[in-house]
């Protein structure tokens, strides 16, 4: 199995085709008479790098009268729902997908970064353990991620606030890939140690807008199974794209922020809106804008 990816927001996506301009912006102008949506590349990061925002980022957020990120975060399922769907079935525990010897290893390495609190994800499956880790090591010097910086604010604003997919969907991509393939993956996940260099690499081609820099620094992180990549993004990326476009025929302005990995390459959103017959076109920018941290409390 190959090295698994150490950020699963941002997923890995084969580049082909001509090369990405250097923007998270892009203006998607609708085939019947309307105003303008706008597509903005996201990352699932508390880091201050993710609010550094591009000077057109903000006015184009400011002329759209609905915001649709991947879920909208306030109403998708929670607590025990959600629980019960990101635990494995039949009393199956973490333990039951490993030798002794590596489940010693894996026991160890979650105890040593979640303390007292490792026994309570013993029943997740190992996907989503990855996926928390991940976050973790994603932490920043924002209160909360960027994803819910942006809806938090359109709901101030008085805007309203939809999801283009619904949790089910995001929790089934994850499902793709068999329990003990998941368990390899945490297995090296949790060998690997420290990820901060990846990270840091990431962070700083998002910052700099380069969407085919950040493909490549996950792509070098490693990869992951085709199944696995076809159900995280090239059928995500169709189903979205459909929604969006139905979503951009009711008429009004919609500023979509959905993650980075999903707007490059030939399957992704900027291609697809594009196949749609949608105009989608990029918004360079110079000067950059911080969101200053207590206006995002």
């Amino acid at each position: 199995m190959r090295k698994p990816l150490i950020i699963l927001g941002w997923c890995c996506a084969l580049f082909l085709g001509a090369q990405t301009e250097p923007t998270l912006l892009w203006r998607i102008q609708p085939i019947a008479p309307g105003p303008a949506s706008y597509l903005y590349g996201t990352v699932h990061s508390k880091d201050d790098r993710a609010f550094q925002f591009a000077d057109s980022v903000m006015p184009a957020f400011e002329r759209c009268t609905v915001v649709a990120g991947e879920l909208d975060l306030a109403t998708s399922a929670q607590g025990f729902a959600l629980l019960e769907r990101v635990s494995m079935a039949d009393g199956k525990r973490l333990e039951d997908l490993y030798k002794k010897k590596d489940w010693k290893k894996v026991e160890e390495a979650l105890e040593e970064r979640l303390g007292i609190a490792a026994p309570a994800v013993y029943r997740l499956k190992p996907f989503f353990i990855v996926a928390m880790l991940t976050e973790g090591e994603m932490a920043g010097e924002r209160s909360y991620v960027l994803d819910q910086y942006l809806q938090d604010r359109a709901r101030a604003a008085g805007k309203r606030v939809i999801g283009v997919e619904r949790v089910e969907e995001q929790l089934r991509a994850m499902d793709a890939l068999p329990l003990k393939e998941q368990a390899a993956m945490l297995l090296e996940h949790l060998e690997q140690g420290d990820h901060s260099t990846q990270l840091e690499a990431m962070l700083n081609a998002y910052a700099a807008q380069d969407l085919d820099g950040l493909m490549k620094v996950a792509d070098d992180a490693g990869g992951m199974p085709e199944d696995l990549g076809t159900a995280l993004l090239t059928e995500r990326n169709a189903r979205m794209v459909h929604r969006m476009d139905s979503i951009i025929a009711g008429g009004e302005g919609v500023f979509f922020a959905i993650g980075a990995a999903h707007l490059p390459g030939v399957t992704g959103l900027i291609q697809g809106l594009r196949d749609k017959g949608l105009i989608v076109h990029p918004v360079m920018s110079t000067a950059r804008k911080p969101v200053p941290v207590e206006e995002e409390r």
